[in-house]
């Protein structure tokens, strides 16, 4: 039986071309010629150089070259770890009070999220592991009144995910964690997307571990924040912590009117990513047009009314969505 590749091996395959070797060399403060030293066993690193070796690498590479380490350094994954900002700047707080304060009713919400968004990747992943954060939102309720499905409004990732994930939105339903969080009220994580059978969630590419927070106002609930890392059981409670407070003030985006009471909820079992996609990707063009339409029109639509129109014009009155929703 042949035995694992030593980290040396890793790093030695890692740095074969110079463009990269270059590159990991910028990143940790070294010289090219350190990094053929580590690779070849005739230097030794610092702990502190590892840790970010890790973190520098291609995310391809990443989780080969840490279990790999593991077995000379056993707690390098504690250091990856270190380090998560306790608590969320007083300036930052001053600056989403400056745009719910200034910001035209058209752009608040846009503006409010993109900056939380933003941050919240910032903090909950400082070593750049790999995360993404998604602002997950209720669909307007059915004829019966009841909100059967939520939609991934817009989200911010870090390698290995992209930065801008609008593109991967689709409907949640109750078979996902964030369909349980909004459901029964309450925050939930999952420690091993691949493991832990006990909460529902489907495990998208990348994936690992998650956590979700339900954004409220007045004991109402407009939808949750979801968040996805790379690495097992990386949802500490300080983290989940972050998030919750991280929720609480992305709720400042909304409107009153897009918060529901919780008796309102009754998600149901939305169809699969794969056979959502195709009926999805041209979302964000057919919400142009509406908008175009609309102006010539003479009518004035804000983008989320455009987004509403297109979400039920366009997508669950005509073709297989609606049986999901119950819709009458």
């Amino acid at each position: 039986m042949s035995s694992s590749p030593s980290w040396q091996d890793v790093l030695r395959r890692i740095i074969q071309t110079p463009a990269e070797r270059q590159r990991l060399a910028t990143a940790l403060g070294v010289s090219t010629m350190t990094l053929i030293r580590w690779a070849n066993g005739t230097s030794r690193p610092q702990r502190s150089h590892l840790i970010r070796l890790v973190q520098a690498v291609q995310p391809q590479y990443r989780a080969e070259l840490l279990e790999a380490l593991e077995p000379e350094f056993p707690d390098i994954r504690s250091g990856l770890y270190e380090e998560t900002p306790e608590q969320i700047p007083p300036d930052f707080f001053a600056q989403v009070l400056n745009a719910r304060a200034t910001i035209t009713e058209s752009l608040r919400f846009w503006h409010i999220t993109d900056m939380v968004l933003k941050q919240a990747l910032t903090q909950l992943d400082p070593n750049r592991l790999g995360m993404s954060i998604t602002l997950v939102q209720c669909m307007p309720p059915s004829q019966e009144e009841k909100i059967r499905s939520l939609r991934e409004r817009l989200g911010k990732g870090a390698l290995p995910w992209t930065a801008d994930l609008e593109h991967l939105s689709i409907f949640l339903g109750i078979e996902t964690l964030a369909g349980y969080v909004v459901q029964h009220q309450r925050p939930a994580s999952i420690e091993d997307l691949s493991q832990d059978h006990l909460l529902p969630a489907y495990q998208s590419e990348f994936e690992v571990s998650a956590a979700a927070n339900p954004i409220w106002l007045d004991g109402r609930i407009a939808g949750c924040l979801l968040a996805s890392s790379t690495q097992v059981s990386y949802f500490s409670q300080q983290r989940l912590a972050l998030l919750s407070t991280f929720s609480d003030i992305i709720s400042l985006a909304f409107d009153k009117d897009d918060f529901y009471r919780p008796e309102c909820i009754e998600l149901s079992v939305m169809p699969s990513p794969e056979k959502q996609r195709p009926y999805l990707a041209k979302f964000r063009q057919r919400v142009t047009q509406v908008l175009v339409d609309a102006a010539q029109n003479k009518h004035h639509l804000t983008n989320a009314q455009a987004e509403q129109r297109v979400w039920w014009a366009q997508y669950i009155e005509p073709h297989a969505f609606k049986p999901y929703l119950r819709i009458k």
